[in-house]
């Protein structure tokens, strides 16, 4: 089962359904293609992916390859406003650490959405697992993402290598 977490501005939870489906795909914009999915969402595509989600959480936690995806609702109307990941295992970050990833629609943009979607999924973390940090891994390029991390208390912890390659720089948040 998907926790539900909020802070009263926003809402973390399970992405369902046909809306959610078409929320994807109309919230994807150019930035989200280059800086997280890495192609154009689809109706299809964004089923397949609210499946897999859904698969995810009710798996092993901790097996390769598994993202545990919330939707980013705005607490007040109920949109689905973006998503947040967290990975659990990932070679990439190493033991006792979990990747972090993050998208706010465009329309919901500056509202510091994915600053509290972070703070709320460090929070998760602490109280329902027992990592250690929270890495968040971003293009150098991806000024909005970093000022995410730098403000969720995120310190800089070098540079390394993405999928397929890419430079990416790392900040981490030692949690507890």
């Amino acid at each position: 089962m998907v926790p539900e977490l909020s802070d009263g501005t926003i809402v973390l939870t399970a992405m369902a359904g046909d809306a959610d489906a078409a929320a994807l795909v109309a919230g994807e914009d150019d930035q989200i293609v280059r800086w997280l999915s890495g192609g154009a969402a689809t109706p299809e595509t964004a089923a397949r992916h609210i499946d897999r989600c859904a698969q995810d959480w009710r798996g092993d936690w901790f097996r390769a390859g598994t993202a545990l995806a919330w939707g980013i609702r705005d607490a007040t109307t109920g949109a689905l406003v973006g998503t947040a990941e967290v990975q659990l295992s990932s070679a990439d970050v190493g033991a006792g650490s979990a990747n972090l990833s993050y998208a706010v629609f465009p329309p919901w943009r500056g509202r510091r959405y994915a600053a509290r979607a972070v703070a709320l999924m460090c929070d998760w973390l602490t109280t329902a697992t027992a990592t250690e940090r929270a890495v968040v891994r971003v293009e150098p390029g991806n000024g909005a993402s970093i000022r995410v991390a730098e403000q969720c208390g995120f310190v800089p912890a070098g540079r390394g290598a993405g999928p397929g390659g890419v430079p990416m720089l790392r900040f981490v948040r030692v949690l507890g």
